[in-house]
C-alpha cells in the first residue's frame, strides 16, 4: 500500500509538473501582451485615438494587442485604477500628476507630454456673476479639484489679481460634482479644464472669463505608464509614444474630420468641438532636462502654496523615451 501510494504521488506530482509546463509553453505561446490604456473625456489623442489608427498600428506590430477603457473624469480617479493594476497607461495634467506622486502613493512614469493648450482651461463664469478678470474673485466662490488642474489654475489666478487663498472661498469638488454645482449656482465661478469648459460653456451658458494664457500656468498633458509594466516592456512603450505622435499628427492633417469627431462623440456644438481640436492637434514630445526643469518648478510652485504636503522631486518619475533602444 504504502509503495502504491508513493507511486500514487509521484505520478501526481510528475502530471502537476507536466499541467504547469504545458500552462506556461501556452502562456509564452497565445499569451498576447496587452496595453490597457485609460482614457479621459477629452481630446487629447490618446482618447481620440480610433481603431485602426497609427496607436493600434504601433502596439500590434509590436506584438501586443490594445484594450481601451474609461473614460476617466480626471486623472485622479485614473491613477487609483493604475495603482490597483488595473490599466497601464492614461493621461492628465502635470499638476495632478505632481500631486498623485506625494508621499510615493504611485507607482508610474511619466514618458511624453503635450505642451499645455491656454484657450480652452482656465476659470469659467456667468455673466451674472460680475466676474471679469482674476481682481474679481475676491469674496467669490471658485469650485477647483483638489490638487489638480483647477487648484493650480485658482493660485495662479490669485497671484495675477493680487488677492490671498484667504479671500476667497475654495470649494473643492471633482469635475463630475463641480459641473452641476456650478450649473446650480452653488458656485460663482469653476477653475476647469477641456471638456468640462465646453460643458460649462455649451450647457451652463458660461465665459471663460480667465483664460489660462492670461495666468502664466505651464500645466502640460502628461502621458503615464505603470512603472514595473515599462519595466517589462520598455520597447513596447516606445511605439505607443510613436503610436500618440502620429495620432496628433493625424489630427491635424484631417483637422475638420478631428472637429467632427469630437462633435460626435462628446455631443458639443460645431463651436467647442473645433475649440477641443486645437488641443488634439499639439504634438507629442519626449521628456527632456528643460521640460523636467520646467516641471520641477511647478512641483516647487503647489508645494510653497500648499497645494501638496510635501515636495516632489520629479526627475526619478520621469524618462526620455527617446533612450529607449529598439
Amino acid at each position: 500500500m504504502r509503495k502504491v501510494s508513493a507511486i500514487l504521488v509521484l505520478f501526481t506530482f510528475v502530471m502537476v509538473l507536466s499541467a504547469c509546463g504545458n500552462n506556461a509553453k501556452t502562456a509564452k505561446k497565445d499569451g498576447e501582451v496587452t496595453a490597457r490604456i485609460g482614457v479621459l473625456r477629452g481630446a487629447e489623442p490618446l482618447s481620440l485615438a480610433q481603431e485602426g489608427g497609427p496607436l493600434q498600428k504601433r502596439i500590434e506590430a509590436a506584438g501586443a494587442k490594445l484594450d481601451k477603457s474609461g473614460s476617466f473624469p480626471a486623472l485622479a480617479p485614473a491613477i487609483e485604477a493604475l495603482n490597483a493594476g488595473s490599466i497601464d497607461i492614461t493621461i492628465g495634467s502635470i499638476t495632478a500628476a505632481i500631486s498623485a506622486l506625494v508621499g510615493d502613493a504611485s507607482e508610474f512614469t511619466i514618458f511624453a507630454r503635450q505642451e499645455s493648450a491656454y484657450n480652452n482651461t482656465g476659470i469659467v463664469a456667468k455673466p451674472e456673476s460680475g466676474i471679469k478678470s482674476a481682481a474679481d474673485l475676491k469674496g467669490k466662490k471658485v469650485a477647483v479639484n483638489r490638487g489638480g488642474t483647477g487648484e493650480y489654475l485658482l493660485y495662479k489666478a490669485l497671484d495675477k489679481g493680487g488677492i490671498k487663498p484667504s479671500e476667497v472661498e475654495i470649494v473643492y469638488l471633482p469635475p463630475t460634482e463641480a459641473g452641476p454645482a456650478f450649473g446650480n449656482g452653488e458656485v460663482d465661478a469653476w477653475a476647469t479644464w477641456g471638456a468640462f469648459t465646453s460643458l460649462a460653456v455649451e450647457q451652463h451658458g458660461a465665459e471663460l472669463v480667465i483664460p489660462a494664457s492670461d495666468i502664466g500656468t505651464q500645466n502640460d498633458v502628461v502621458f503615464v505608464v505603470r512603472t514595473e509594466f515599462l519595466k517589462v516592456h520598455p520597447q513596447l512603450v516606445r511605439e505607443i509614444y510613436e503610436g500618440l505622435r502620429e495620432e496628433a499628427e493625424l489630427s491635424a492633417e484631417n483637422f475638420e474630420e478631428t472637429v467632427k469627431l469630437i462633435k460626435d462623440t462628446q455631443n458639443v456644438s460645431e463651436q467647442v468641438a473645433r475649440r477641443q481640436a486645437e488641443e488634439a492637434v499639439i504634438p507629442v514630445e519626449p521628456v527632456d532636462d528643460v521640460i523636467r526643469k520646467r516641471w520641477q518648478g511647478i512641483a516647487d510652485y503647489v508645494f510653497e502654496k500648499g497645494i501638496i504636503p510635501e515636495s516632489v522631486g520629479l526627475d526619478s518619475y520621469t524618462v526620455d523615451v527617446q533612450t529607449i533602444e529598439d
